[in-house]
């Protein structure tokens, strides 16, 4: 049995999107092939709310943090990391691999990054050149602050890089008048693009940093990149061109609902299953929750991992166990990318049936009553 998709990444794709995907190819280098990255970029850039350029990769969420480092830093300098889950870790781990000190503000798993505290911490390291951050923890479903975050980085005069792989698409990122001077992505969960193709913007500031990098760069050579893309419409290796079609599609598709409303059908989406998993004797672990996904804590007596097999072989949804430290603890509802509102039906329905298949006792009904009731108000109010 096929598994419906509710993971926080890879999405469930839509049919107009995997009817783009499975197009034939145009050759990378052809005219029409280069308008459509051109136009792909435009899009991209209204959504991070950017005139900076966007620079396209074929590679995960993880290249383009790996690129990022490579291209912003030299050996030897310093970098604050902030780390509230596997992915602000990762940041430090490829400082690390480069060379680069990575000079880690760590926070409770499920707690976001008070800014407050980011200031203090650049005071005691002023000789940090960027900040990593993570706008949405997709280990712990945290959102943080990146506006504020942004605000006292330039107060620092750092540059702010901003890995927003999982809030893309959920949360709005307004990058040039927040001042974040970095965003990459990869386009594989709220913007509904199967895997393999990833971006990144940068501002002026962030660019001068790069012509002064040392790290040794080839694929992801972000001047190289920049000059084959202003002048042809073209990355210098072959490009993903089947998921550029896709991606193109997912924009569109978005442009087309409205991008406020997108922002609302994912908080709506999030506050429903936060709502249902409570309801059913679940914590909802972050404090500050981001709308892409729900991370439900464990009551004990119950395994995590044991829910995600049962919800996935006798009910064919498929969610995801929890990463690290927090395997067993949690499971992770992921509900961006193609999952709209009518389909957390099923993905209730199927966490109740499991928790009793089992041998819990639940009240049947009662995550499913507490999802409706919330998705019913938003119905009302429009």
């Amino acid at each position: 049995m096929k598994s419906k998709l509710f993971t926080p990444g890879p999405t469930k794709v839509p049919g107009a999107v995997l009817n783009a995907v499975g197009k034939q190819v145009l050759h990378h280098r052809s005219p029409e092939f280069s308008e459509k990255v051109r136009h792909v970029q435009d899009e991209l850039g209204r959504l991070l709310s950017t005139h900076n350029d966007t620079l396209l990769f074929t590679c995960s969420g993880t290249g383009m943090m790996e690129a990022a480092v490579a291209n912003l830093l030299s050996r030897g300098d310093k970098a604050m990391c902030l780390v509230n889950g596997v992915f602000g870790q990762r940041w430090a781990d490829i400082c690390t691999a480069y060379g680069v000190e990575a000079v880690c503000h760590s926070i409770e798993w499920g707690k976001s990054v008070d800014p407050s505290d980011l200031d203090r911490a650049l005071d005691r390291h002023p000789d940090a050149k960027v900040v990593f951050a993570t706008h949405s923890e997709t280990s712990t479903g945290a959102l943080n602050d990146v506006k504020a975050l942004g605000a006292i980085a330039g107060k620092h005069d750092v540059v702010m890089a901003v890995d927003a792989t999982s809030s893309v698409g959920v949360h709005e990122l307004r990058m040039d008048e927040w001042g974040i001077d970095v965003i990459i992505a990869g386009t594989q969960k709220a913007l509904m693009t199967p895997p393999g193709l990833a971006f990144v913007a940068l501002n002026g500031r962030a660019w001068s940093l790069v012509s002064d990098s040392d790290l040794p760069t080839f694929y992801f050579d972000f001047t190289k990149t920049w000059k084959r893309l202003q002048k042809k419409g073209q990355t210098p290796f072959t490009t993903a061109v089947s998921l550029v079609y896709g991606l193109e599609v997912a924009l569109a598709m978005m442009e087309e609902e409205g991008w406020e409303n997108v922002y609302a059908r994912h908080a709506a989406m999030g506050a429903a299953t936060r709502a249902a998993v409570s309801a059913l004797g679940f914590r909802v672990l972050p404090e500050h929750p981001a709308d892409g996904l729900t991370v439900a804590v464990c009551p004990e007596g119950i395994d995590g991992n044991k829910i995600v097999r049962v919800v996935d072989d006798e009910f064919g949804v498929r969610f995801a166990g929890g990463q690290e430290k927090l395997s067993g603890r949690v499971f992770r509802i992921g509900h961006m990318g193609g999952i709209r509102e009518r389909d957390l039906a099923m993905a209730v329905s199927a966490l109740e049936r499991a928790l009793v298949s089992m041998g819990h006792d639940i009240e049947i009904g009662k995550g499913l009553t507490a999802l409706e009731e919330v998705l019913l108000k938003r119905t009302v109010a429009a």
